[in-house]
């Protein structure tokens, strides 16, 4: 694959926290590595880190890492860590920590898409998540500037999350790609159509999905490679993100 310049990726983001963003991070990292594609992944921030021998160990970054099959270590994928399961600033003045410096991250974002041909962020809640005492996730992309994919649940309030988030990062000049409809419990909404339809309508952007329900059991390999096929048989999805990327070989 002849390189770009700038290298390219793709910050994925959610409405919420548990809407899938790890699930879909990583098997659209798989999915691309399978086509012989060199994907790097990152979870620049993440809280609610287990401790183990004195170390954070980031459970989504891990999931990432052996997702996209990166021999990158967990040191670069997920430089901030935080045991404490709050917001990033909240999650720092609770441990007595340093917050999240944006600088760093930045920089740890440009030394990951120099070593891959892509490179797929994932957040951590929402647009409007406190980093540190100014900045919030929409800053951190807008430093970026990459081009964001949003997730949301398929089910009842997703047309309110949907739509608030694609506005007002609209407003703050950030570049949606797509918007992912995930379905996160298993049984499908009563309002999963509609919520599709109206979505739609009320926005120019791809509408994709929705991802039938996948149950957290067994071990992560098979969880990554079940959601890498599903998004593999939506092959909608994964075609217009190699094309928009020129991701060819």
């Amino acid at each position: 694959m002849k390189r770009s310049s700038p290298p390219r990726g793709l910050f994925i983001i959610g409405t919420d926290t548990g809407v899938g963003k790890t699930l879909i991070a990583g098997a659209l990292a798989r999915s691309l590595v399978l086509r012989g594609i060199d994907c790097g992944v990152m979870k620049p921030i993440e809280s609610g880190c287990r401790l183990r021998k004195g170390h954070l160990i980031p459970a989504d970054g891990t999931y990432l890492r052996a997702a996209a099959r990166s021999k990158d270590p967990l040191e670069v994928i997920t430089p901030f860590r935080f045991r404490t399961p709050l917001a990033p600033y909240a999650a720092a003045l609770k441990e007595g920590r340093k917050p999240v410096d944006l600088k760093k991250i930045v920089a740890a974002v440009k030394g990951m898409q120099k070593a891959h041909d892509f490179l797929i962020v994932e957040g951590l809640g929402g647009l409007m998540v406190p980093l540190n005492a100014k900045d919030t996730l929409i800053d951190l992309i807008r430093e970026l500037n990459f081009p964001v994919l949003l997730v949301a649940q398929s089910g009842l309030g997703t047309l309110n999350h949907c739509l608030l988030t694609l506005n007002y990062g609209k407003s703050q000049g950030l570049h949606f790609s797509g918007l992912l409809l995930n379905r996160i419990t298993p049984k499908k909404p009563a309002s999963e159509a509609s919520n599709l339809r109206l979505l739609n309508e009320r926005t120019t952007l791809p509408v994709l999905g929705p991802l039938p329900y996948l149950p957290k059991k067994g071990t992560r390999e098979a969880l990554i490679a079940q959601s890498a096929g599903i998004l593999d048989r939506k092959t909608a999805i994964i075609k217009a993100i190699i094309e928009a990327f020129d991701l060819v070989r």
